[in-house]
């Protein structure tokens, strides 16, 4: 199967080295994709990430056997077009998960610095208590904060929360909580759809000089309701992701504490996590033995804080913002919110597809050998 022709998302890393010996590689830039290039191409096999539409349009009359997307969402893959063709499907639950953990934590600290009072003591609500949650949870506990979360399909199932965390209602955590993250997939359908809902009767709910964190998913929260209330109030936002990518919102970056381009999740140490998945998932598909040298030797390469340095959250927070460079990636964002719309969307594409290889510092508490991800077959 070595003839076989691989199109690989160059936002992907080590990726086209890993599968070299598997097949002919091509790059592509992700919103750039066509049905054209997949037919003239005679793509067998696809790697994609979330800037990837993957249905009908995109793959039919096409050659595709295989879609890998080297994400942990799955929103931007029609899987049920997949199944119906008999295209194995594979994702990378969990990849990125400490990376987005990392950004929220980064967030909560810059934020009790603006506010000069310490994290300790104050109450955080987790909406979505999947990877992402469950890590903020734990890392939020290490700091002192009272856990609240909410995730109505694991309180269905009678999952069994950690004993620091209190599970409740939407409500009851927008008025009781300092700060607000939410995790959630975006979904318009299904027993718990998650489109628009986090609108203005929530966000009205959050106390002055509150901490709002949205890194799930662009639609999962009304940006609208959250510029109304920046307009009249003086809460804290952190931003990342955005209902009509890549055309962000100007007004929205400009009145946030953060507001960075989808990269919450693009440490090299997630982005290493969701190829060495999906390379996984095409060596069970085809039977062919990638090189996994390079990759898990880069996730063996660690650099964590001591867990001991967690008591200081000055120290943290040096530390997180030095390697992440969260505050630079707001500068940049901010540099091109006065672009008109079409320049502004390449300009915001721009900064993905050129951010530059950081590391995570917030330890994450389980093993990060890829061992945990699996593979989704449709």
């Amino acid at each position: 199967m070595n003839h076989k022709v691989i199109l690989i998302d160059e936002n992907i890393p080590y990726l086209a080295s890993g599968l070299k010996n598997c097949g002919a590689i091509h790059r592509f830039c992700g919103r750039g994709l066509t049905n054209d290039i997949l037919r003239q191409s005679g793509c067998f096999a696809l790697f994609i990430r979330s800037a990837t539409r993957i249905n009908k349009l995109l793959l039919d009359n096409t050659g595709v056997r295989f879609v890998g997307t080297a994400t942990s969402g799955t929103d931007h893959v029609d899987t049920e077009y997949l199944s119906g063709r008999g295209v194995t499907f594979a994702y990378a639950p969990g990849s990125n998960a400490n990376s987005v953990a990392e950004y929220v934590a980064y967030s909560m600290l810059k934020w009790s610095r603006s506010i000069n009072q310490p994290l300790s003591g104050k109450t955080i609500g987790i909406i979505g208590f999947g990877h992402i949650g469950k890590l903020v949870g734990k890392y939020s506990n290490l700091l002192g904060l009272e856990v609240l979360a909410n995730d109505p399909p694991l309180n269905d199932a009678n999952y069994e929360f950690p004993e620091y965390i209190e599970h409740t209602n939407l409500k009851e955590i927008f008025e009781r909580c300092d700060i607000v993250t939410n995790h959630v997939p975006l979904s318009v359908a299904g027993d718990y759809p998650t489109y628009g809902l986090i609108g203005s009767e929530l966000i009205d709910l959050l106390g002055d000089k509150a901490l709002l964190v949205h890194a799930s998913r662009g639609g999962v929260v009304r940006e609208s309701a959250i510029i109304n209330r920046l307009r009249c109030s003086n809460i804290g936002v952190a931003i990342d992701v955005w209902e009509n990518e890549p055309r962000f919102n100007p007004e929205l970056a400009k009145l946030s504490m953060l507001c960075t381009p989808h990269v919450a999740g693009y440490s090299l140490d997630g982005k290493l996590l969701g190829t060495l998945a999906v390379m996984k998932a095409y060596s069970d598909f085809s039977g062919q033995i990638p090189d996994f040298s390079e990759v898990e030797s880069l996730i063996k390469k660690k650099n964590y804080i001591p867990i001991q340095e967690y008591s200081s959250e000055k120290r943290l927070h040096e530390k997180i913002g030095k390697s992440r460079g969260l505050d630079s990636d707001t500068m940049g964002l901010l540099n091109i919110a006065n672009l008109p719309g079409p320049e502004r969307e390449a300009a915001f594409d721009l900064l993905r597809r050129n951010y530059p290889m950081r590391r995570e510092r917030v330890k994450e508490l389980r093993d990060l050998d890829g061992s945990y991800l699996t593979q989704s077959s449709t």
